[in-house]
């Protein structure tokens, strides 16, 4: 496997980066077109488009044109459109959701998995890699081609909870540290590509933003509610992780100060209160204790408090759009109450003064975390606001 700092192969990716840039610029071209526009000499570009067109990231086509002397047809180089070329992944609490684009940011295959919530990371990993396998051999979709995978993990990952990640339900078991080297290890031991690993929920954000209904917006607030709360901002179209790559974590602002005791140390944090496990143990004590109050109050509740906090974050960060979702979202009238609360708190200016629910839903996890791993491949996706950033979510920060 090569190193990051291994010079030569450094420069063969530039290489393919120019390559591949210029072909999704130009469309497809001839080798002579192709080495006028990226300078490399005849036996470098030879070289290199032919482990291309092996791996499948490139294809031949013929070149139409009026044919002149008795020599064989010009052929033309494209992107391979049917080739897989990145992989997605969001692990959630439980379940996987993985999801393949082609050249073309095309989805060609999707899907999830559901695991218990005390199935061993290492469980959790291996199935999501025969999923892959199994969805791919089913679709026939080739991975040869494969150019970047971008992995969401739940729950925090900064490294500003400090000795408090063993609290945490989804550490109690494995630290940090380890499941993101077991991460790696088991991918790169299947993949050679390289591979970006970020918190799930801010990933999901970063999926909102470009493939759903807010697509290509340039500023965005994402919360997701589920088994715990996280969130993720958007500003000037680049995923915002903080200076301990800790934004993003709405599920732990303080909504009730003398409620109950949050995993993280503190008290009445809004996953103690609108997260889905925290919801059905009000209604499991609601059906003990008829008198108090009615099922809708309490789903209400923690709606309304869901709405307050995204007024007051919208209120500073003035986003575009604002955007809901997660399982919570099963609840009836959850989503309505907490649009209204949002509308009362937030200032009645912008396009970012309205609460609206996710267009994705299980899929923005993996499409953020395949748009996070386009930064880092040579096929250089689009992504506003971030030609000029190579390297928009740099998961060494998650260990500084």
């Amino acid at each position: 496997m090569h190193k990051p700092n291994d010079v030569p192969y450094l420069i063969r990716r530039t290489h393919e980066e120019r390559i591949l840039a210029t072909l999704r610029e130009n469309g497809p071209l001839t080798r002579s077109e192709l080495e006028k526009r990226v300078g490399l000499s005849r036996t470098t570009l030879s070289d290199i488009t032919a482990a291309l067109l092996r791996r499948g990231a490139l294809v031949e086509r013929e070149h139409q044109v009026e044919r002149r002397g008795r020599g064989r047809p010009a052929a033309r180089l494209a992107l391979d459109p049917s080739s897989g070329q990145f992989l997605g992944v969001d692990f959630g609490h439980r379940r996987v959701h993985i999801a393949v684009v082609n050249a073309s940011n095309e989805i060609i295959v999707s899907g999830e998995r559901a695991y218990a919530s005390e199935t061993p990371w290492s469980e959790r990993v291996d199935a999501t890699l025969d999923l892959v396998e199994e969805l791919t051999r089913t679709a026939r979709v080739g991975l040869l081609a494969l150019e970047g995978i971008g992995i969401g993990v739940p729950g925090p990952l900064s490294t500003a909870f400090g000795g408090l990640e063993r609290a945490s339900p989804l550490w109690r078991a494995q630290g940090r540290d380890e499941l993101l080297d077991l991460i790696r290890t088991q991918f790169a031991a299947r993949y050679a590509a390289p591979l970006t690993l970020d918190n799930n929920t801010r990933l999901a954000a970063l999926g909102e933003a470009v493939w759903g209904q807010s697509s290509e917006t340039d500023s965005l607030l994402f919360i997701r509610l589920s088994d715990g709360v996280g969130g993720g901002l958007v500003v000037g179209g680049r995923l915002i992780s903080g200076a301990s790559a800790a934004a993003g974590e709405i599920g732990h602002v303080t909504v009730e100060p003398e409620g109950l005791q949050c995993w993280c140390g503190k008290n009445g944090c809004l996953e103690t209160v609108a997260s889905v496990p925290a919801i059905r143990e009000r209604l499991a004590v609601l059906q003990q204790r008829p008198g108090l109050g009615g099922q809708a109050d309490v789903i209400r509740r923690a709606a309304e408090a869901t709405g307050r906090v995204l007024a007051a974050i919208a209120v500073v960060m003035d986003p575009r759009d604002v955007v809901i979702a997660g399982d919570v979202l099963r609840f009836p009238g959850f989503a309505e109450a907490a649009s209204s609360a949002f509308a009362r708190e937030a200032l009645p200016v912008g396009a970012g003064s309205r609460l609206r629910v996710s267009t994705l839903r299980d899929e923005a996890g993996a499409l953020g975390a395949i748009t996070a791993a386009f930064h880092r491949s040579p096929l250089l996706f689009g992504y506003p606001g971030l030609a000029a950033i190579p390297n928009p979510i740099d998961p060494e920060r998650l260990h500084a």
